[in-house]
């Protein structure tokens, strides 16, 4: 009986992508990862808070807040 010394060669694959890093989309071009970064407005402040009271919500978080954009705008958020 002969027993042979048999090694899988493995090869592998490299894959380069990019990951927009406000979204975390991911690209297989880094021109359109790019644009979508540069295409997402970032807030800037919280201006508004609108709260429950304890009895109706004991974590106290807030239940909606409004937020300026970095555009100008200002977006209302609600949980």
């Amino acid at each position: 009986m002969v027993e042979r010394d048999e090694r899988k060669v493995i090869i592998l694959k490299e894959v380069k992508h990019y990951i927009c890093e406000i979204c975390g989309t991911e690209y297989n071009d880094k021109i359109k990862a790019q644009h979508c970064e540069k295409g997402h407005c970032k807030p800037l402040e919280i201006i508004k808070e609108r709260y429950l009271s304890v009895g109706n919500n004991a974590k106290g978080y807030p239940l909606e807040i409004t937020v300026k954009m970095a555009d100008g705008t200002e977006q209302k958020y609600k949980r």
